[in-house]
Formats: C-alpha cells, sequence, structure tokens
C-alpha cells in the first residue's frame, strides 16, 4: 500500500457524524466552537546536551468532554484509516505492526543513510490543513469537515498530545507524500517516516545531484504543509560514519533510537548501560519509599526503555522487564494488608524511639539558684 486510504463511506452531514459517535449535534457543535479553551497545558522536558539550559516542549491535554470525542474520532474514524507501510508512528495494525523497530528494519544494513527532521512539527499542522486532509483523504462534507478540524486543533494548529494528533501527523501528507516515495523507490532508495523522523537509505552512494534532488523533493513536500526541515537535524552518513554527540564523543548511526548497522535493528551498547541503570534505580529507590505515586513515573520511563529491548528481541529485556514488574507489585497488595503494615512500621518506629530514649545518660541536674529577693 503506496497511500493512505479511507475504504469505508464518507460522512457528509453533522447529523450523520453525531450518530456515529454517538453524541448529540448541540455538543458537538457546542465544544468546536470553544476547543480552544478546553486544554490542559502539560509542558514535558527536552533532552538537551550536559551544561545546556533546559528546554522543555508544549504538549497539551484535552478536558471532557472533549477528550471523550477525540478517542471517539480515533477509534471510529482515524484508525480506519489504511496506512501505507512507510508510515511507522502510532499505528494500529494487527497485519503490519509498527513500531520504532519496524521503522530501523526498513534501513538495516544499509550502505548509505539521510536522516531528516520536521522542525515543530505538530504546531506546524494548520487547522486548514487539517480541514482539507477530512475534505480530500476521508471525503466527508464540508461542513463536517469544518467541525472536526475544529475539533481537533486548539488556536488554529494541532496540539501535540491530544489522542487525535497522532493520526493527523501521520495522514496530513496524504496528497504529496505517496509520490515521493514512488520516486524514490523507483531510484533503489528506501523511505521511511516515523512522526517528525524522516530517513531515507540505499545500498550504494547516491550522486551529488541524486542528494540535492532528495532534499528538495523533502523540502518541497514539508513546505506544501506549512513545515520545515530541521537544518541541525539533517545528516547524510555513509555504513560506518559516526555521530558527533557530546563533547568529543560519536555514537553510532540510529534510526528512531535504534542501530541499523547489523542486518536487524538493535540498541547501542551504551543504551543498553543506561536501560539496566534506569532499572536498579528504580529497584533502590523502592528500597526507601513506601509510596508508590513517587515511583510511578519512574517505573513507566524504565519500562518504556525496557520495551526497546523486547521490540529488538534482546535477551536482557525479558529479565528486566520481570524485575521492574516484581517492583510493581510489591506495591499492589490490599488496602488492609498495605494500612496493617504501615501500622506495624509505625509502632515499631515508635518502639525503637522509645528504646533509644531509655538507653541515653542520665544528665547531671544542676542545683537551682534561689532568686535574688529571697
Amino acid at each position: 500500500m503506496k497511500a493512505p486510504l479511507y475504504p469505508h463511506k464518507p460522512i457528509h452531514s453533522i447529523r450523520a457524524l453525531a450518530l456515529a459517535l454517538g453524541e448529540s449535534e448541540a455538543l458537538l457543535e457546542r465544544l468546536a466552537a470553544r476547543a480552544d479553551r478546553m486544554y490542559r497545558h502539560v509542558p514535558q522536558e527536552k533532552k538537551v546536551k550536559p551544561g545546556q539550559p533546559p528546554e522543555t516542549r508544549d504538549t497539551y491535554d484535552a478536558h471532557e468532554p472533549l477528550k471523550r470525542i477525540q478517542r471517539k474520532l480515533v477509534d471510529r474514524v482515524l484508525s480506519k484509516a489504511i496506512f501505507p507501510t512507510y508510515l511507522h508512528g502510532g499505528i494500529r495494525d494487527c497485519k503490519s505492526p509498527r513500531s520504532i523497530h519496524s521503522n530501523a528494519a526498513v534501513h538495516a544494513g544499509a550502505r548509505f543513510v539521510i536522516l531528516q527532521d520536521i522542525r515543530n512539527f505538530y504546531p506546524s499542522i494548520s487547522k486548514s490543513h487539517v480541514h482539507a486532509m477530512f475534505r480530500g483523504l476521508f471525503g466527508f462534507g464540508a461542513g463536517v469537515a469544518e467541525l472536526l478540524s475544529s475539533l481537533c486543533t486548539r488556536s488554529g494548529s494541532t496540539p501535540q498530545g491530544a489522542s487525535t494528533s497522532g493520526y493527523i501527523a501521520n495522514l496530513v501528507f496524504w496528497d504529496v507524500e505517496p509520490k515521493v516515495v514512488s520516486d524514490l523507490s523507483g531510484k533503489g532508495f528506501q523511505y521511511s517516516r516515523f512522526a517528525d523522523d524522516i530517513t531515507i537509505s540505499c545500498t550504494r552512494e547516491p550522486e551529488a545531484d541524486e542528494l540535492t534532488g532528495i532534499v528538495s523533493a523533502i523540502t518541497g513536500m514539508l513546505a506544501s504543509k506549512g513545515c520545515h526541515q530541521k537544518r541541525s537535524k539533517l545528516h547524510v552518513r555513509i555504513r560506518g560514519q559516526a555521530l558527533k554527540s557530546e563533547g568529543t564523543t560519536f555514537q553510532p548511526i540510529t534510526v528512531t533510537g535504534l542501530s541499523i548497522f547489523n542486518a536487524s535493528p538493535g540498541l547501542t551498547k551504551s543504551e543498553r548501560k543506561r536501560i539496566r541503570s534506569a532499572v536498579r534505580e528504580l529497584e533502590l529507590s523502592s528500597e526507601t519509599t513506601s509510596n508508590w505515586v513517587e515511583l510511578e513515573p519512574m517505573y513507566h520511563r524504565a519500562m518504556g526503555r525496557v520495551g526497546r529491548l523486547l521490540a529488538c528481541a534482546h535477551p536482557d529485556g525479558e529479565s528486566l522487564k520481570v524485575r521492574l514488574n516484581l517492583i510493581k507489585r510489591s506495591y499492589e497488595k490490599p488496602l488492609l494488608e498495605r494500612y496493617q503494615q504501615e501500622i506495624v512500621e509505625q509502632s515499631a518506629r515508635e518502639i525503637n524511639n522509645v528504646s533509644c530514649a531509655r538507653t541515653l545518660p542520665s544528665q547531671p541536674t544542676e542545683p537551682v539558684d534561689s532568686p535574688p529577693w529571697e
């Protein structure tokens, strides 16, 4: 499959959309009118090089009932599209599972790799492009497309973090990306995109004019939707070359975090070491606190990183997953049992404090002087 496709009957009226979503027309229209004000700002820390000031990424979480409507749009409309195999980010496809591993596998063992990144991708996807997607790709009526584009955008652009945004990011180039991919394929190049990460590879070293043509084609594709390349993230590498990372250190070429040096994608040695350290850090932290709320974010981060090992079928993946789940299960005791344990621990601390107080040496009693008036 070389182009996105919506294989179902188009929705031509807001009444039909309301029936498809199981919601009232009045609610949909009311939410569309005030959707811009129905998001919670959730800044996320970006990874930065040591010594550099911290940076944040703006993400947004929709409030109810807009959040419920967006989830229904994903389940009943957006996820029903057929996604071409060159797209790999956040797609539900049992027949052709997509992941960071499937994205890297396209380029495993390639001799020549071009890495490109889209600058400020989600904010660059405007409401007009979302409207055009619902009109052109899905074939929906103009009123339906207008309402849906309002429900899926915030202040005129696509909010990163909303449940609908990942699908929009995959489909926004629906009318221009297929031709770029087809042209590249005809010249012996492999193309894949994982959200805002674009990778192109081949088994030979291309000519200089070919490289110029590739960069120009991608630039034009992005510009057609108001997007731009991040120049600092444009890399052209031959197999065996590394990318400069921190200071004077170099790291192997990776695609969505996985090394493509061998015939099958895998994690670099340094990344495997960091994952093991993250699991050990959680184990040590669990020994000093009984509050799962404090540990849960650390647990999810570590499990996400272990998931990358599992995706690569690395033998450490299963053992590290078992260790993480043991920690989680230790905090999943019944409420009464945990309450009783806390009482026992509190009593033990009190007894220990009393014992310590009894063993303290007695202090000599100083005579109390009589007041001067006596």
